[in-house]
């Protein structure tokens, strides 16, 4: 029975600290993400219903669909205290739809199905990590939307945020053996944008996501010697606030410029709370995993030309801060701050738009002091990533 509570104890400490870090996801709409990213106050596509929903009222056609779509190339490094680099590569691909329909002057409904958290995982070799260890994770949002144009100058958005997230996890560590666990659960949130165009020229835009608290249902299977344990577990956390502000100028007909700036309060972060149930002779076991994330802010720039034959090139760079403090630190948790440069191209035929994106996120390396037999030693962590995106849209 010991070794039964251990093993838990283990798992719960290593799988509370894969959830750390990085998981705001920005690859939402690939002409946004052409953009810099920076499309609270341009909000005029489908994707609004993420970046500001009051921008819907703004699209030129009645009724749209968007289907975009993006592959991931990340790069997770780790320098152990001996020198030695490993690095783990976890391609994913992360596919979303957007739906709008205006339904008079005033009022435009959308929906959307979209991953706004997370949405990808690690993949440590048994050669490197000394174990195999394979997670993934993934909050996917659909969201009902609701937008409103007061006049020319102002119009408001409104949406439901429902969350719905999935982790898994596979591991097979010395001394511990095959592990797999899967859990699955849901929240609720909701959000707020505002567009405002004092003059012609200038849009002012302002987004809030309300925070939620999550809450994951699932099993976890433990292989102890020649024996499979089942056993049902739990984990909670809290997901933030977001309040973005971006404003948008168009210089001419062809050129238009962006910026804006988003502050998530990772703060309510503090603490991941797992629970194993059910456990032989033992009964429930309870852990609350210290996370102690601190408030970021990203910042991002962007711009747009467009030809006369329907053909627009974009460019932009961001600024993606840490969340993760330097205490929780590990392998499966590799968080830093990281510039963006961002780019793409779109081309509008009759009543179809294609948009190709490219990211590529330098990560600049953290550092960690550890001490080994009294000696003090430095492990090193860094994240590079490659995103390339597709969008189409078709507008009636």
């Amino acid at each position: 029975m010991k070794k039964i509570v251990g093993l838990t104890i283990v798992f719960l400490g290593l799988s509370a600290a894969l959830w750390a870090g990085g998981w705001n996801n920005t690859l939402i709409g690939c002409r946004a993400i052409a953009l810099g990213g920076a499309f609270c106050a341009v909000a005029n596509d489908p994707s609004a219903i993420f970046y500001n929903p009051a921008g819907l009222v703004h699209q030129e056609n009645r009724f749209n669909l968007a289907l975009d779509g993006f592959y991931v190339w990340p790069t997770h490094e780790f320098t152990t205290a001996s020198g030695n680099t490993i690095r783990s590569r976890f391609n994913t691909s992360i596919p979303q739809f957007f739906l709008t329909y205006r339904w008079n002057e005033r009022i435009t409904f959308g929906f959307g199905m979209y991953t706004p958290y997370a949405g990808g995982g690690v993949d440590w070799k048994e050669r490197d990590l000394g174990y195999p260890l394979k997670t993934t994770m993934g909050i996917v949002s659909v969201t009902p939307t609701l937008a409103y144009n007061f006049s020319p100058a102002l119009s408001l958005g409104f949406n439901i945020n429902y969350y719905r997230a999935f982790f898994t996890l596979e591991t097979d560590m010395p001394g511990i053996g095959p592990l797999n666990a899967e859990e699955e659960g849901t929240a609720l949130s909701a959000g707020l944008g505002l567009l405002y165009r004092p003059f012609e020229p200038l849009t002012f835009g302002l987004s809030i996501r309300g925070p939620a608290r999550m809450k994951l249902l699932g099993k976890t299977k433990l292989k102890v010697d020649v024996y499979t344990i089942n056993l049902e577990s739990d984990t909670s956390f809290n997901l933030p606030w977001d309040f973005e502000a971006g404003l948008a100028y168009r210089l001419s007909d062809r050129l238009l410029l962006s910026a804006s700036a988003q502050y998530t309060m990772w703060s309510v972060l503090d603490k991941v709370e797992k629970a194993i149930h059910d456990i032989p002779l033992a009964g429930d076991l309870h852990l609350d995993e210290d996370m102690s994330f601190r408030d970021i802010l990203i910042l991002r720039a962007g711009g747009e030309y467009t030809f006369p034959m329907g053909l627009a090139l974009r460019a932009g760079v961001g600024l993606d801060r840490f969340a993760a403090p330097l205490e929780t630190l590990n392998p499966t948790n590799i968080d830093v701050d990281k510039l963006t440069l961002l780019g793409g191209v779109g081309y509008r035929t009759g009543r179809m738009t294609i948009d190709f994106a490219y990211v590529y996120g330098i990560g600049e390396e953290r550092q960690k002091s550890i001490v080994v037999l009294g000696l003090p030693f430095n492990e090193k962590y860094n994240l590079h990533v490659q995103v390339i995106g597709l969008g189409l849209t078709f507008s009636f």
